[in-house]
C-alpha cells in the first residue's frame, strides 16, 4: 500500500484522519503538526517498542494511536487504555475506508452529525465501562452510523476489514513479576517517548494526589526523568456536587509526596473552568458526564508532544471487597468503575499530549493481579481498611513514601456537576438555548426550567432517596428536551475544523429509578435529567 500524507495546521496537534481505498491500494492521511510521521505509517503515540522498529501494531503496551503498513494491508492501532478510541466507517459500497482518532475530525471529513432525534447515546458512552468486549461500537448519526473502536487494533486490506486483538499480557505469579513487568514496561515507554530519532521528543508529565494510584506510578516513574508533575490541591468534598463544595474542598495536595520523590511539582486550580472556559466544549466532546474539567490547566503547560501519566483504572488494585458485588469484572475486560479520565480525547488532542495511566500495563492479567493482591505475600502492605490497595503501597513504600503520607483516605479531584449539564461559557450557553427554541425542542419560556430543574437535582443528589417521590411532579413540568444541538464555530475556543458541531443530548427522565448509588453513606437515586453531549460536524 502506498500512503500520502497530507498536513493540516488547522487541525487539532495530534489529530489525524485516513482515507483508505483497498482496491487501488492508497491511503491519504491528513494530520496534525505533532503527529509522527514513519517509512510506514504514522503514530501519535508511544509504545514499549524501539521507536525505529515501528512494531507498535504488535505490542499490547502502547498508548495513543497510529498506522503501520505491512504490505498489502494497514493496521490501525488504538490505545491499551480505554480512554481513548478509534472511529472508522465503510462507504461506496465497502470501497472506501474513512478512520480517524477523532470523532468530531471523522463526522466533518463525511459531511456528517451527531441525530439529534438519538436518546441513546448516554448509553453509548457509559457502555465503555463495560469493557472491551461488551461496550456498544455503533454510534448513530444523520447518514447512518459510524463506529468506534476501543483497545483493539483494525486492519483494512482489499480482503476486507477485521478487529485484530493486542497480545496479551503474561501471566504474574507472585508481586516480584507484576512489578519487574509494569517498571521494565514503562522503563521501554519512556526510551521510546524520548528517542532522539523522532521528529519531536517527547516531554513526560505526570499527576500526584495523596491517593494510591499516583504515588504508586510515580515511585516507578521517578527514576525516569518526570518533567513535570501537577497536583490538584483541592479535592472533591465528599457527596457534594461542585456548585455545593466551593467552601468545603478537602486537602489533596501532593506536593510533600512530590518532594520526597524530588520530583518538580505545580499545583493546578480544580476549578479553573470556572474563570477560563474557553476550551469547554472539548471536554464535552468526548463523553457526555464529564467530570475531567480539573485537569484543564494541564494542557497550558504542553509546549512539545508529551506523555501525561493519570492513575485511571487504578481499581484493578482493590480488594477482593471491591468486586464481591460486581460480577464480570475479574477478568480480561478492562472493566471499568467509572470514567474518570476518559473525558479528555479531544483536549488532549488539541493540548498535544498522550495520555498513558500506567496502570493498563498487564491489566488483561487482572485475575493474577487480584490473587496477588489477597496473597499473605501482601500482608505488611494491608491496612484493614475501606481504602486498602496492598500492592500500589507496597510499590510506593519500597521507593521510600512514609505510610501516613497517602492512602489514608479516599478522594477525588473531578467536577460534577448538576444535571441536565449546561455550558458555563456564556456564549456556548446562549448558542445551547437557542438551538433549543430554533428546532422547537422547547419554547422560549421553558429555559427557565432548566435552573429549577438543576437546582432539584442537585437536592436529590446529595440526600436520601424520599425526595425521588417529588420527581412525579417535576417531570411534566420541566418536559426537558430530546437531543439539541448548536455550532461552536460561532462560540469563543471554537475548533479548528469547519462546521464544527457541539450537541447536547439532554436524555427525558425516567418514570422509575434507574440506578442507586451511595453517597456519605446513604443510598440516593439518579438525577432526573442526564444530558450527553459531543462535537460532531
Amino acid at each position: 500500500m502506498r500512503i500520502d500524507f497530507i498536513h493540516n495546521s488547522g487541525m487539532p496537534k495530534l489529530a489525524w484522519s485516513a482515507k483508505v481505498e483497498p482496491q487501488k491500494q492508497t491511503i491519504s492521511a491528513t494530520i496534525g503538526d505533532w503527529v509522527e510521521i514513519l517509512n510506514n505509517g504514522f503514530l501519535e503515540g508511544v509504545a514499549d517498542d524501539n521507536f525505529s522498529s515501528s512494531s507498535f501494531d504488535r505490542t499490547a503496551c502502547i498508548f495513543g494511536s497510529g498506522a503501520i503498513i505491512r504490505g498489502e494491508e494497514i493496521t490501525f492501532v488504538s490505545s491499551a487504555a480505554t480512554t481513548d478510541y478509534l472511529y472508522w466507517t465503510v462507504i461506496d459500497d465497502g470501497r472506501v475506508v474513512h478512520i480517524s482518532n477523532s470523532l468530531p475530525l471523522l463526522l466533518a471529513c463525511l459531511n456528517d452529525q451527531l441525530d439529534k432525534h438519538c436518546l441513546n447515546y448516554s448509553e453509548i458512552n457509559n457502555s465503555i465501562a463495560l469493557g472491551i468486549n461488551n461496550y456498544r461500537k455503533s454510534i448513530p448519526t444523520n447518514k447512518g452510523a459510524v463506529n468506534r473502536l476501543m483497545y483493539r487494533n483494525l486492519r483494512v486490506s482489499a480482503e476486507g476489514i477485521a478487529e485484530i486483538d493486542k497480545p496479551l499480557a503474561p501471566r504474574f505469579a507472585s508481586f516480584a513479576e507484576y512489578f519487574n513487568y509494569l517498571s521494565s514496561s514503562y522503563e521501554r515507554l519512556a526510551k521510546n517517548a524520548r528517542d532522539i530519532n523522532r521528529k519531536r521528543p517527547m516531554a513526560i508529565f505526570s499527576t500526584q494526589s495523596r491517593g494510591y494510584d499516583s504515588s504508586a506510578i510515580n515511585a516507578i516513574a521517578k527514576d525516569h526523568d518526570i518533567d513535570l508533575v501537577f497536583t490538584v490541591s483541592k479535592g472533591k468534598a465528599r457527596g457534594l456536587l461542585a456548585t455545593q463544595d466551593q467552601n468545603l474542598e478537602v486537602n489533596d495536595d501532593g506536593t510533600q509526596i512530590c518532594e520526597k520523590f524530588g520530583l518538580p511539582c505545580m499545583q493546578i486550580e480544580r476549578r479553573a473552568l470556572e474563570n477560563d472556559s474557553e476550551h469547554e466544549a472539548l471536554f464535552y466532546a468526548a463523553i457526555d458526564d464529564n467530570g475531567d474539567f480539573n485537569l484543564q490547566q494541564i494542557g497550558t503547560h504542553v509546549t512539545q508532544p508529551t506523555i501525561l501519566l493519570t492513575g485511571s483504572l487504578g481499581e484493578i488494585w482493590y480488594t477482593a471487597s471491591y468486586s464481591a458485588d460486581k460480577p464480570g469484572t475479574i477478568n480480561g475486560d478492562l472493566v471499568r468503575g467509572d470514567l474518570g479520565t476518559h473525558g479528555l480525547t479531544e483536549v488532549r488532542l488539541e493540548a498535544g499530549y498522550i495520555q498513558l495511566p500506567l496502570s493498563y500495563v498487564g491489566a488483561t492479567s487482572r485475575e493474577d493481579i487480584l490473587r496477588i493482591t489477597e496473597s499473605l505475600e501482601m500482608n505488611p502492605w494491608r491496612l484493614g481498611t475501606d481504602y486498602d490497595r496492598p500492592i500500589p503501597r507496597r510499590i510506593a513504600e519500597n521507593a521510600g513514601l512514609g505510610r501516613e503520607m497517602f492512602g489514608q483516605v479516599k478522594m477525588a479531584s473531578v467536577l460534577e456537576y448538576p444535571a441536565p449539564r449546561l455550558p458555563l461559557n456564556l456564549a456556548l450557553r446562549s448558542a445551547y438555548f437557542d438551538f433549543l427554541v430554533e428546532n422547537r425542542l422547547i419554547s422560549r419560556w421553558q429555559i427557565f426550567m432548566f435552573i429549577l430543574v438543576r437546582k432539584w437535582n442537585t437536592v436529590i443528589g446529595t440526600t436520601s432517596p424520599k425526595y425521588y417521590r417529588w420527581r412525579w411532579g417535576m417531570e411534566p413540568i420541566a418536559n426537558l428536551p430530546k437531543p439539541i444541538a448548536l455550532r461552536s464555530s460561532d462560540c469563543p475556543g471554537a475548533r479548528r475544523i469547519s462546521s464544527i458541531t457541539v450537541s447536547f443530548h439532554i436524555l427525558p427522565p425516567s418514570r422509575k429509578p434507574v440506578a442507586t448509588k451511595k453517597v456519605a453513606g446513604r443510598p440516593c437515586f439518579c438525577r432526573i435529567g442526564r444530558a450527553i453531549s459531543a462535537l460532531s460536524a
